[in-house]
């Protein structure tokens, strides 16, 4: 049994995938990060962005022969297919929803590449199901990113106890995310959000690459300032959680007057106290309050309860 990795169902979460000769060009043009020089096999993680600079969507770039996969974590791709598909107009790029054609799961911890191997070739020896993957930073660096093409499959989950892999449950995976600071577009960051806020800058943005819809705005904030809000953890004191929405403020005598944010998504599990320093919700807050440790009063259904926010090592 591989004790050090644990795979968790991945389903939730959109996939598009890109064909034609010109996906890498196109698809460049929209993100932040550098898609031309994506060579196959490898995997990149970006910003889809407005012009204004702002978040449409948050992906994970997997290029294979012939295609470039876009994955994300909990959100749709709906409304990023639909931008997308605006500017398909002379460029040779076919984009396909491929979230209901295909089973997803993540395998995490330190032994994560040689649990995903055993179970790729479990599978294949069990149903001779090919199947992809891709290393992506979701919970901890060396993520291995497993999916077949077979809507709604238990290969995955099968193999994975064939081979004798842990199982987590969704709550362990959303408190592990959390407690990473990975968020999800629509939860904890949106079209409001600028690239920067979400701070993911070196894993997520080229300021090195040609023009893009948004490079702007994003080399200027890079260049000249910074953004006024940033994204962060909160540790919070006791077993109380805040609901999604509840209201971050300072901790002074004008307390009920500064806001510094809103609450995004929230994890229920309690190995994730105060105590331990690590997030159990994440919040984008201004950054007078971003710095780690600082102390903030948070809302919840039991009254205002003590918070510090947190951040990690990007």
């Amino acid at each position: 049994m591989v004790q050090a990795a644990t795979f968790f169902d991945a389903s939730a979460g959109g996939r598009l995938v890109l064909r034609g000769e010109d996906r890498h060009s196109f698809l460049h043009n929209f993100c932040t990060n550098d898609i031309e020089t994506l060579a196959e096999g490898e995997t990149c993680e970006a910003f889809v962005t407005d012009m204004r600079g702002h978040v449409l969507g948050h992906v994970w770039v997997c290029a294979q022969p012939g295609r470039l996969w876009l994955h994300t974590v909990g959100s749709s791709v709906d409304d990023l297919g639909s931008h997308l598909e605006k500017y398909v107009i002379t460029a040779d790029v076919v984009i396909e929803d491929a979230t209901t054609s295909t089973s997803r799961a993540v395998v995490c911890g330190p032994q994560a590449e040689a649990a995903a191997t055993l179970i790729v070739e479990t599978l294949g020896e069990s149903a001779g199901s090919p199947v992809s993957r891709a290393s992506v930073d979701w919970i901890g660096g060396g993520d291995v990113l497993l999916w077949t093409e077979a809507s709604a499959s238990e290969d995955l989950p099968l193999a994975a106890v064939a081979a004798g892999v842990p199982i987590g449950s969704p709550e362990d995976f959303e408190s592990q995310r959390i407690a990473a600071l990975l968020p999800i577009v629509g939860i904890d960051i949106s079209s409001e959000n600028l690239a920067q806020e979400v701070d993911r800058d070196r894993r997520a943005i080229s300021f090195s690459k040609g023009c893009y819809l948004g490079q702007e705005t994003i080399a200027r904030i890079e260049s000249r300032g910074h953004v006024n809000r940033v994204l962060r953890g909160l540790a919070i004191e006791g077993s109380e959680r805040p609901e999604t929405g509840a209201v971050i403020r300072s901790t002074g005598d004008d307390q009920d007057e500064r806001e510094l944010g809103r609450v995004g998504s929230v994890a229920g599990n309690e190995k994730t106290a105060v105590d331990s320093g690590l997030a159990v919700a994440l919040a984008v807050v201004r950054r007078e309050a971003s710095q780690p440790g600082t102390e903030v009063v948070v809302d919840t259904v039991a009254g205002p309860t003590s918070a510090r926010i947190v951040s990690v090592d990007r």
